[in-house]
């Protein structure tokens, strides 16, 4: 199933055909975020895609009007055109120096973030070209699997004649004049036939061409004698590739992508006007031709497959639960637990002297139940658990976290491939409101703080894995020991102490909750103390300056923090909706 956030993505996604996909412009990346984490909490796999726009060709739709609107003659628009790199043309806009408005970011820092959260959620993404990937990586600092889609658009039906001078489309079917004023100036000085098909079939200010709306059947008379077509969309090769397809000349932005899948595309940078004219020039002598064109990617991502050597005996995985006075949250934990997709999944309960909760477990037949008589807090807990764990993999949840169906699946398999002894993944934060009745309310989400890993040196200060990302080898704590009883910062203390014998292997995906709230986090609990205590006194280093400064800075960056401190929310949900 496709899902589209705004007109863009509306218009594109309709020729996407069968594929589960959320598709989204960067102004609406928040419903395709919220959209992303439904899907990913049902256990849905499916691509993501993100129609940003390309900066050259944004500050140019805006630019080019503006410099052709002034009382210039076509000689000192030429120069302006063809310096916009340089120094925005030596003008202003709307009383801007033209340098300060064509450096602006292409998307405001709150849709940036949101966006690469936005990514981080979705197990792999569909791109147009791997330019655009590169892009993509490149704005918003982040690299996921991907798919190339082409899809090409229908154009009319022409017969195609020998044109008696030379003739050039302008193809921009669903721009307005504004957003094509460039390329009708660029080809002003082409000795033939020029045509701009756009949204709105005008002519721009300033320009000479002959202006069709999309649509209009003189449109096929122009393809009809036309010898090459210059396209507009600095995005999509979809265009370049119908064309070529019919052995047409194409001139495309280098940005496009069209060079990866035509054969003598002539590229133009649309902040250099003369490139412009240029390409046009080449084209005229030499038809574009295809090359290969990728698969159609299969319906939605997948997940690594199991060795065949264990698919038929694949090794126990036990989720250790701590939990105390919330019965409704281990109901709900247990109840994610037994939708994990990997075919051997156990869970020890452990109740921590808190109100009963047998009738709770033995409604799941996969748990085990230990009843502690005297609380002796979380990390007490998680030992007693590992205590009836005796083989296998281990892994370790608060009651009132979550983990995605293939959360199991995913961490058991890249274990068993690798021969590793830790792996871990990405955690998503929920931000989370108790209500009367102690069920819970979403008030936020953050993707970003639990998305990374971190070398060995990086876990000598701090690392970016949550506590519930981590799976582990049952024999990792015989060799190194458990949780530290008497650290408040165990969950960073044992990576730490891991961090020195074994290798993390990193599944890049988020498949977890760490749900938190206000109660999460004690204004009691000296963050700085138990930080230094780790650093000086459970693991200190010698003779590395650079690593003794860093720590510094870490605990001087801690000191700063408000008691209480909890992680920013990239997403604030205003009406709150019950998990």
């Amino acid at each position: 199933m496709i899902r589209t956030y705004g007109p863009v993505a509306q218009r594109y996604a309709l020729a996407l055909g069968d594929v589960d996909a959320i598709v989204t412009d960067p102004e609406y990346v928040i419903d395709a975020y919220i959209e992303a984490v439904r899907r990913r909490h049902a256990g849905e796999l499916f691509y993501g895609m993100i129609l940003l726009e390309e900066n050259h060709d944004r500050a140019l739709t805006a630019f080019a009007p503006a410099v052709l609107a002034q009382t210039l003659d076509d000689d000192r628009r030429r120069w302006i055109l063809n310096n916009v790199n340089v120094n925005g043309g030596g003008i202003s806009l709307n009383g801007r120096p033209g340098p300060e408005v064509l450096a602006e970011p292409n998307l405001p820092p709150q849709v940036v973030r949101c966006s690469r959260e936005f990514l981080d959620l979705c197990p792999a993404l569909l791109v147009r070209s791997s330019i655009e990937y590169e892009r993509i990586a490149g704005a918003l600092s982040r690299r996921r699997p991907f798919e190339v889609v082409v899809l090409e658009p229908l154009l009319p039906e022409v017969e195609r004649r020998r044109p008696e001078r030379p003739a050039v489309v302008i193809w921009a079917p669903e721009r307005h004049v504004t957003a094509a004023a460039f390329h009708a100036f660029a080809l002003a000085e082409v000795h033939g036939e020029v045509t701009l098909v756009s949204a709105d079939g005008l002519v721009p200010p300033g320009t000479r061409v002959t202006a069709l709306r999309a649509g209009d059947p003189r449109v096929a008379e122009a393809l009809a004698t036309a010898v090459s077509v210059v396209l507009t969309n600095a995005t999509d090769p979809g265009a370049a590739v119908a064309f070529a397809r019919r052995g047409y000349g194409i001139v495309a932005p280098v940005s496009s992508g069209a060079h990866e899948f035509v054969r003598n595309a002539h590229l133009y940078d649309p902040a250099v006007q003369r490139q412009l004219h240029v390409a046009t020039m080449k084209s005229l002598a030499e038809p574009a031709s295809l090359r290969a064109l990728p698969a159609a990617p299969p319906r939605a991502p997948g997940r690594p497959a199991l060795p065949v050597d264990v698919a038929s005996a694949p090794p126990p995985v036990t989720v250790v639960i701590p939990t105390f006075n919330r019965r409704a949250d281990i109901e709900r934990c247990l109840g994610g637990i037994a939708r994990q997709t990997y075919p051997n999944v156990r869970a020890v309960v452990v109740n921590d002297a808190g109100v009963a909760v047998d009738d709770i477990v033995a409604y799941f037949p996969f748990a085990r139940l230990v009843n502690l008589e005297k609380n002796g807090g979380v990390h007490h807990a998680v030992m007693e658990g590992l205590k009836l764990v005796d083989d296998g993999f281990v892994h370790f949840l608060a009651d009132d976290d979550w983990l995605f169906p293939d959360h199991v699946d995913r961490l058991a398999t890249a274990m068993i491939r690798s021969g590793a002894m830790v792996a871990h993944s990405n955690v998503l934060i929920r931000y989370v409101r108790r209500l009367e009745d102690g069920s819970l309310e979403t008030t936020g989400y953050n993707a970003d703080v639990f998305g990374d890993t971190a070398t060995p040196t990086e876990a000598l200060v701090c690392t970016p894995i949550a506590g519930n990302a981590l799976m582990w080898r049952r024999s990792v704590f015989d060799e190194i020991g458990g949780w530290r009883e008497d650290c408040e910062l165990a969950d960073q203390e044992i990576q730490l102490r891991a961090s020195l014998r074994y290798a993390f292997v990193y599944v890049d995906q988020v498949t977890a909750e760490w749900r938190i709230h206000a109660s999460n986090y004690s204004k009691s609990v000296d963050s700085v103390s138990e930080q230094r205590r780790i650093y000086e006194e459970l693991h200190p280093v010698k003779d590395r300056p650079w690593l003794a400064q860093t720590r510094k800075q870490t605990l001087e960056s801690i000191a700063l923090r408000p008691p209480g401190y909890m992680f920013e929310a990239t997403i604030n949900v205003a009406r709150p909706d019950q998990l």
